[in-house]
């Protein structure tokens, strides 16, 4: 989610990170930060804000340009907040009183580690998780050779992390891990001799090294190792480097939006780290108390958020047994609507900023109701008013259109639903280790499989014309089949409407004939038969049918078979991502601007 960059060489150390940080700027961030080591001197500068704060710090400091020229090492980061505010001790680099660290991901088991370091006298300054790495490192580093020291380090953190440390202690080298989160090491090789040295050059993403690498190192999991400027050579895997800005903020996809479709599995996982383990479902973000001071449940929200309120509210309903109604943000505040005092407010929004919603949040609060704002962006306009917040983690999202924002708030609403009924007893031990079982298997269902792409693809050439779209599903795939005609209405432009399955014979059904186009949700696990009689009832009208469906259904025109999952919330999200993607490559097929379709905004603060 967020940014790196690291160098080792002669070069102007600032301008090479600052110019690396803001080539990463199209990623998202919060505050920004970078040291350099030089002459066993460690200097570390952080900001809040844009890269432009960041290099006001440095000037005021007032600095010889000989600190940032000349031989010696850099790192340098941007923040997207998850563990703590978007302050300025709590942005990246961390340090200790030898050494200074960056990192993107998220330590599950950071609280543990703390005590731990705290029981030691440790004293730490800031809010993160990230904060334990560099403490944890200066510990075993009173025993240990720094490389003993690091690899002892890596080996006790649990979660993702993309690392870089730098330290006195080795002041030629810079230390790296990688586990679940990017990190790449690259070399120019015209520049670049073995013996003599040149440049080594550490990012997140390829575009930060366009124009200064030919040669790279995608790390994998589990790669943790130092480097200095003659180790290029000795790394596996080199490969040459080709990309252009463009293609490298889309890491080789043709749209955004396909990106993150495609980004979906990783980013569920960051969604679930410290939350969602073998061992059982936390939410740390909210008091002991919190579940025992509400009685009801209101979910508001606009557009696709609302898709995902109506996917909560079964969800709660179902888990925990709590009641629950869901308000379209934009009707609310006009609508009188009756508030009771024991009821518990959320408002769900990727911006955070969602004026609509954020009005509704306002008139809640005003009328004394507990408030939970579940939203992507820490330091959002609804995380500052709301009592209590729980991040989604889903990283910036540059297509309009969202896709991992969705996927994201539905797996915080089942958490948080999953959680609701262990408090009130509705969950026992058994269901518990159902439903983490349900969330690990369905985060994994949203990898997109390269066949079910080409398929699409090759589909998407049917649906192109006629007289509009109905997506249909019973239950919790209902909301889903309003998100997934969404989705299409707003990059193909075609019209699309959601029902309920079994309300097409209450007059949608008028509509059929063979130029309607019919997308059928028709799970294994939840309704199957009674989504089939509504499907055949429309089949009877001529209408045209892709069904989505791990079984055969040979009355269908097309189907997209999913793979046999043993729980509805599994076939959910894989459906999910197949209704992404049908929308997308009818999109293409019509050659429409996927990522910036017309007359819409990422972030919509009017009314």
């Amino acid at each position: 989610m967020c940014g790196i960059i690291g160098y080792i060489g002669n070069q102007n150390k600032k301008e090479t990170i600052i110019n690396g940080l803001r080539e990463l700027e199209y990623r998202g961030y919060d505050s920004a930060g970078m040291a350099i080591l030089q002459n066993d001197d460690l200097k570390v500068f952080r900001a809040v804000g844009k890269l432009t704060n960041l290099e006001s710090t440095i000037i005021n400091a007032k600095l010889h340009d000989e600190v940032f020229c000349g031989y010696g090492l850099a790192i340098g980061h941007t923040r997207w907040a998850t563990h703590g505010s978007p302050t300025e001790i709590n942005a990246h680099p961390h340090i200790g009183t030898q050494s200074a660290l960056v990192h993107n991901g998220i330590i599950e088991n950071y609280k543990e580690l703390k005590q731990e370091l705290e029981s030691q006298g440790v004293v730490f300054s800031s809010q993160t998780d990230t904060e334990v790495i560099v403490h944890l490192f200066e510990s075993y580093a009173k025993n240990y050779t720094a490389q003993e020291a690091f690899s002892k380090t890596i080996q006790r953190l649990i979660g993702s992390y993309a690392i870089l440390l730098i330290t006195k202690l080795e002041p030629n080298k810079i230390f790296y891990a990688k586990q679940h989160s990017p990190l790449m090491i690259g070399v120019c090789s015209k520049q670049h001799d073995e013996h003599k040295g040149g440049a080594i050059f550490f990012a997140s993403s390829d575009a930060a090294l366009i124009g200064l690498v030919d040669k790279v190192v995608y790390l994998q999991d589990g790669n943790c190792g130092e480097i200095d400027m003659y180790g290029f050579q000795n790394l596996h895997n080199i490969q040459p480097f080709y990309a252009n800005k463009i293609s490298a903020q889309k890491e080789g996809y043709r749209f955004f939006m396909e990106k993150e479709i495609y980004e979906q599995e990783s980013i569920l996982l960051e969604t679930m780290m410290g939350r969602v383990s073998e061992d059982g479902i936390i939410l740390d973000e909210l008091d002991s108390d919190f579940f025992e001071r509400f009685r009801s449940i209101a979910i508001c929200a606009c557009g696709t958020s609302h898709h995902s309120a109506l996917v909560g509210k079964y969800l709660i309903e179902r888990k925990a047994r709590v009641r629950v109604t869901t308000h379209i943000a934009s009707e609310f505040r006009y609508a009188k609507p009756v508030l009771e005092k024991d009821e518990l407010f959320i408002a769900i929004s990727q911006s955070g900023e969602t004026a609509d919603t954020l009005q509704a949040l306002k008139l809640a609060k005003d009328e004394g109701l507990i408030t939970l704002a579940i939203c992507n962006v820490d330091n959002s306009a609804m995380v500052r008013l709301a009592d209590y917040s729980l991040l989604t983690r889903a990283g910036i999202e540059k297509g309009v259109a969202s896709t991992k924002a969705f996927a994201t708030q539905v797996m915080v609403l089942w958490i948080f639903s999953v959680l609701l009924g262990i408090k009130r007893k509705r969950i026992n031990e058994i269901g518990i280790k159902s439903e983490i079982k349900a969330m690990l298997n369905a985060q994994k269902a949203t990898k997109v499989q390269a066949q079910i792409h080409d398929k699409i693809k090759r589909l998407s050439r049917r649906y192109l014309h006629g007289h509009g779209f109905f997506f249909i599903g019973r239950d919790i795939f209902y909301p889903l089949a309003l998100e997934g005609a969404l989705k299409l209405k707003e990059i193909s432009y075609l019209h699309a409407e959601g029902y309920p399955s079994g309300e097409m014979k209450h007059g949608p059904i008028a509509l059929a004939d063979s130029e309607l186009f019919t997308l059928a949700l028709m799970p294994k696990n939840l309704l199957y038969n009674k989504n089939k009689s509504n499907v055949e009832e429309i089949i009877a009208r001529d209408s045209t049918i892709c069904a989505i469906t791990p079984l055969d259904f040979d009355l269908a025109d097309d189907v997209v078979k999913i793979p046999n999952y043993q729980s509805y919330m599994e076939e959910f999200f894989a459906m999910m991502v197949i209704l992404q993607l049908l929308a997308l490559e009818i999109a293409v097929r019509l050659n429409r601007d996927v990522d910036m379709p017309r007359n819409l905004a990422k972030s919509v603060t009017v009314e």
